[in-house]
């Protein structure tokens, strides 16, 4: 059957064109409804939270190194295809981390010392260069001035200084006990470079000393009491070479004259003598391969030649040796030098072994002590024999002493700066030198008295031993303001003929004490008592005891005032017999400084 419609194809065309535009109203109506849905449901989200802050969550930007933002009130669908790089910078989570080895770390720091950063520059003021003066002048009893003085003065790259004392008296016996004492040091310094240090002395002396009286019979009073003149020039230079703090070496070199003179108006008591010496030394010092080791060689020469009325009297001697020295664990230390000596003064002549052999122990600074070997050769000079004894004549013809002795100390720190030490020394001497009388030959067979007629003092040489046993302390209390030293000794000296030697003491007691009472004000006192003492045929010396005193006081930083009381207890004493020392002398003064 034919389907075909009974209306006709243009009318079919007009009925579909008019559904078409009856069904347009309907679509466009519900396109706005649901577009109305849509914002009131964004409308009724924005009013539900109120904000259009954004949501940050802190863990993306600490922990995940991302910034990432959630705005609520402004959601939107994304556009499909359209995924644009966010404004905020973020890491990209697949980098690498960068490894740097150690080596390129540390390549570009600069190697120094670890220390602070130098201060910046500052503007310093320096006191210029100026010399400094210190001097002291006072007068006692019996009319004895003293006068000291010390100058010093720097220059570029050393130091010039100088010295002088004056000791004079009147005398404080009616006839014989004047004296005068001068001496003047030059000094100077000089540093040649970084490891060189040249220093140089010279020293002038000259002094007289009225001698003893002796007996009617022998010396005529009106002429004068007998008097000796002593008077030298020496002259002494060392150079110090420190390559560091541990290799050493110094060359030392002392030339001296001396002349001694006994003037007297009797021709047999008159006499002179003089001297001429050399000394020179070297020494040299490096490290050993261990901590706190070292090592050394020492050389040197002693030449005296010595003019008496005899003729002259040449004395020299050579040494040559080496040394070592080692710190054990800062508790042991041993000290070894040994030195090989010829020695010959034209009486005796020989060859001699000084050993030096310390060894020490020492606890935390609190206990400790040493054991000592020593052999040594020793050659005063005449200037030193005159020190020693200042009535000694002036010929008097010099031999060389050989000493070997051994000994050994303990102590203990008890507080600090306190200690208490004992020890205990051996000697054996060769050739010791002792002050005798010298007896007056006869010059009158018709008057045998005058055959036992005394002179002064001349040496004599003996072989002796000598042991002595000491105690001893050092103390400090109030922070150093009182300070005291004490010693106590006891000797046995023995010529080999066993006699006691000469005018040495067996019982000896010394101590000082000094107290600063305030910054201005120093009060000092010191003690000495001696024993008796021997004299040739067993004839003796008193003891005594000697008490001496000091007071100072500062005026200003510039000006001070001193006293100072000798032999407070007036003893009448002699340390040589047949001269009485001075009683109770009293001297006062000024020092000042600029």
């Amino acid at each position: 059957m034919n389907n075909s419609s009974i209306v006709s194809h243009s009318e079919q065309i007009e009925m579909t064109s008019l559904k078409l535009a009856s069904t347009a109203p309907n679509f466009y109506g519900l396109a706005i409804a649901l577009l109305i849905w849509l914002m009131s449901a964004d409308i009724l989200a924005q009013g539900v939270q109120n904000t259009l802050l954004p949501e940050i969550n802190p863990q993306d930007i600490e922990i995940r190194s991302e910034f990432k933002a959630n705005f609520p009130g402004l959601r939107r669908q994304p556009i499909l295809g359209f995924t644009p790089r966010p404004r905020v910078f973020q890491i990209d989570p697949n980098r690498m981390p960068f490894l740097e080895s150690r080596e390129a770390a540390v390549s570009e720091i600069s190697v120094t010392a670890l220390d602070r950063p130098q201060e910046p520059d500052k503007i310093v003021w320096v006191t210029p260069r100026r010399p400094k003066v210190t001097s002291q002048l006072g007068v006692g009893w019996f009319v004895s001035p003293e006068f000291r003085v010390n100058y010093y003065s720097l220059t570029e790259d050393g130091l010039l200084g100088l010295g002088t004392i004056l000791e004079s008296s009147s005398g404080h016996l009616y006839d014989a006990s004047g004296y005068r004492n001068l001496e003047v040091n030059i000094d100077y310094s000089k540093k040649l470079s970084e490891s060189k240090i040249l220093t140089s002395q010279l020293n002038l002396n000259n002094d007289f000393n009225r001698m003893y009286v002796l007996s009617d019979e022998m010396q005529n009073l009106l002429g004068g009491v007998p008097k000796k003149i002593n008077q030298g020039i020496t002259w002494s230079t060392r150079l110090d070479e420190h390559k560091n703090s541990f290799h050493k070496n110094s060359y030392a070199i002392q030339v001296g004259l001396f002349e001694s003179e006994l003037n007297s108006v009797i021709s047999a008591i008159e006499d002179k003598g003089s001297s001429s010496f050399i000394v020179a030394g070297l020494n040299r010092s490096w490290p050993g391969q261990k901590v706190r080791e070292y090592w050394s060689l020492q050389s040197g020469v002693d030449i005296h030649s010595n003019n008496v009325d005899e003729g002259e009297n040449l004395l020299y001697l050579i040494r040559a040796g080496g040394g070592y020295a080692r710190l054990i664990d800062y508790t042991w230390a041993v000290d070894l030098e040994t030195s090989l000596a010829y020695a010959d003064d034209t009486i005796n002549r020989g060859v001699y072994l000084e050993p030096d052999v310390t060894i020490s122990y020492n606890y935390n600074d609190q206990l400790g002590g040493f054991v000592r070997l020593s052999g040594k050769l020793k050659n005063p000079s005449l200037m030193e024999w005159q020190g020693y004894n200042r009535f000694l004549t002036p010929s008097t013809r010099l031999q060389h002493s050989y000493h070997l002795g051994v000994s050994a100390e303990v102590f203990w720190n008890f507080m600090q700066n306190s200690r208490i030490y004992s020890g205990l020394q051996w000697e054996q001497i060769n050739r010791l030198g002792y002050a005798q009388v010298e007896q007056l030959e006869a010059i009158n067979p018709d008057n045998p008295t005058i055959n036992t007629q005394k002179l002064f003092y001349n040496l004599n040489y003996a072989d002796a031993k000598v042991t002595k046993f000491y105690f001893g302390s050092t103390v400090e209390w109030l922070d150093g303001d009182l300070q005291g030293v004490t010693e106590i000794s006891l000797r046995n000296p023995r010529l080999t003929s066993n006699e006691d030697i000469p005018y040495e003491e067996k019982f000896k007691i010394e101590g000082s004490l000094s107290y600063t009472i305030t910054p201005k004000l120093l009060l000092g006192a010191s003690t000495m008592m001696l024993g008796p003492r021997t004299t040739m045929r067993s004839r003796q010396v008193d003891g005594f005891i000697l008490v001496h005193s000091n007071l100072r006081y500062s005026l200003n930083e510039h000006l001070g005032a001193y006293l100072r009381l000798n032999n407070l207890l007036s003893q009448r004493y002699e340390w040589w017999q047949g001269f009485q020392e001075a009683p109770l002398h009293l001297y006062g003064g000024i020092s000042f400084e600029f």
